[in-house]
């Protein structure tokens, strides 16, 4: 037995010694009550014998000196010479004060047969008789013997409320204790005995409020838990795991930003140091609406090598910037974190954040990347193939027909997926539109050049038969200029049909 279960026995024991120490006995409660009492157990009060009273009298004052071996042989002594002769009232006496001897000696089995032996004479008033109840149950609680604890101390209560006493809240909190310490624990029974022993304790214990709060726990009785959780912060707000349980608590009753408050009042009074208790608090920031603060939060908790850089936090930290709408603070983060991701998943956020942020052709690097690495669901990989298409169009210029092609092949992929297809369709419109648009602009334009340059020629040949007939000289400089028009025109409508690619063939991706 543990040296913290013997002081308790002993100190609970000092009072059957004190009683005895007058060698007589008080008498019983004077209330009408008190005297059935004592009717019903071991009659009047009684006196000692003389001679009796003589060895007793000296065996307390070797307890009294802690002279415990030397008063368990005078007990023993008295006993052995006087045996069944002695009077019913000083036998329960004298095996009641052995009792308490054996106790203080550890000789917890002992002091519990003495006790019972005692208590079987039926020669003490009810209110001494009770209280060896009380001692008996106590010793079955020390030694585990937790249904004949709980037995004895419900009849001992019992007993003292019908004498009228004061049950004290020992008793109550003992009873509580070995309803829960039983297997199995029974905290239907132990709530109304802990919430009896907590009323009547004139000072708060920890104990006490312990083993109650257990007990509301073990109910699922969040209504009670929360207002006593709410007590024991304010009588010891440097314990951690009270602020943690009533927290857990609101948040079971659903009062989610009171759990919230009071994570954030116990962070900043330096009572949560650990990881997990940090993160959680910036997830109940970002379920706030206040990413912002729980980023600040988490960076600062990395930094200070309190909050490990693990690919976990690191991709909180990147969604906390972004729903901050602090994409380029988010970006590295997020980079760092799918550096090492063997999955595409951290790449395709990446790319996500990389595209918010009109970083096309780094979001296109790491959308392709993405999708090379794999292991990401349908809905995501389909989303990614559409936000490729996206990238890669949103770099195209008026006339980059080879980009829109690419691009239009990453909506044709995305089409393979029932999420993303219905946008993929509307993407791979809008550029054939765009498309057909170049295709009959740059007819339009040929049309005009062709247009001007047989206007050209024409007045080139018409001018040069009016020559002919006149016989007129022409410069060299005139004949270079028409040489040069008729070379002009030949070479912008020899290549008229290479601008139109309309065909896209060869420019789609494979996933």
């Amino acid at each position: 037995m543990s040296e913290k279960k013997r002081s308790s026995v002993k100190s609970v024991l000092t009072a059957s010694v004190a009683a005895i120490a007058a060698l007589s006995i008080v008498a019983g409660p004077t209330t009408a009550m008190a005297q059935q009492c004592a009717a019903e157990e071991g009659g009047a009060s009684k006196t000692l014998n003389p001679n009796v009273a003589r060895v007793l009298q000296v065996v307390y004052e070797q307890m009294q000196a802690e002279q415990f071996q030397g008063a368990l042989a005078g007990l023993n002594g008295l006993i052995s010479s006087r045996g069944d002769s002695m009077a019913p009232f000083d036998k329960a006496t004298t095996y009641e004060l052995r009792g308490s001897v054996k106790a203080s000696l550890d000789d917890y089995r002992g002091a519990q047969s003495d006790f019972r032996t005692a208590l079987n004479t039926n020669a003490l008033p009810a209110n001494r008789n009770n209280q060896l109840r009380y001692f008996i149950a106590q010793i079955d609680a020390q030694l585990e013997n937790y249904d004949a604890a709980i037995t004895g101390l419900n009849q001992w209560i019992s007993n003292a409320r019908a004498c009228g006493e004061t049950v004290d809240s020992n008793a109550y909190y003992l009873l509580a204790a070995m309803y829960m310490q039983k297997q199995p624990p029974n905290p239907r029974a132990a709530v109304g005995p802990a919430e009896n022993a907590l009323a009547g304790s004139t000072e708060p214990k920890k104990g006490y409020y312990d083993l109650l709060n257990l007990i509301y726990s073990e109910l699922n009785d969040n209504a009670k838990r929360g207002p006593l959780l709410e007590t024991m912060v304010g009588y010891w707000p440097g314990n951690k795991d009270y602020w943690k349980q009533l927290s857990g608590a609101y948040s079971q009753a659903g009062r989610d930003r009171d759990a919230f408050s009071v994570f954030e009042v116990a962070y900043r009074a330096g009572l949560l140091e650990t990881e997990s208790e940090i993160v959680t608090l910036v997830n109940y920031y970002s379920f706030f609406e206040n990413p912002y603060r729980g980023a600040k939060l988490l960076e600062q908790e990395m930094n200070a090598g309190n909050v490990a850089r693990t690919q976990k936090n690191l991709v909180l930290l990147s969604q906390l910037w972004s729903q901050s709408r602090e994409h380029k603070k988010s970006i590295p983060i997020l980079r760092e974190a799918a550096r090492g991701s063997a999955n595409g998943e951290l790449s395709y956020r990446l790319g996500q954040v990389l595209l918010a942020d009109e970083q096309y052709s780094a979001a296109q690097t790491a959308l392709e990347s993405a999708l090379n690495k794999g292991g990401m669901d349908r809905k995501d990989t389909g989303d990614a193939w559409l936000l490729l298409g996206t990238a890669r169009f949103s770099q195209a210029g008026p006339e980059d027909v080879a980009i829109w092609q690419s691009s239009r092949a990453a909506f044709r992929n995305a089409q393979r997926y029932e999420g993303a297809r219905t946008r993929a369709t509307d993407w791979i419109t809008y550029i054939n539109a765009v498309e057909q648009t170049y295709i009959q602009g740059k007819e339009i334009e040929r049309a005009q050049i062709q247009e001007r340059c047989e206007a050209d020629l024409a007045r080139i040949e018409q001018q040069e038969r009016i020559e002919e007939l006149q016989g007129s000289p022409v410069s060299a400089q005139t004949q270079q200029e028409r040489a040069a028009k008729r070379a002009e025109c030949a070479e912008l409508l020899g290549t008229g049909d290479d601008d139109a690619a309309a065909d896209d063939s060869g420019g789609g991706d494979g996933e």
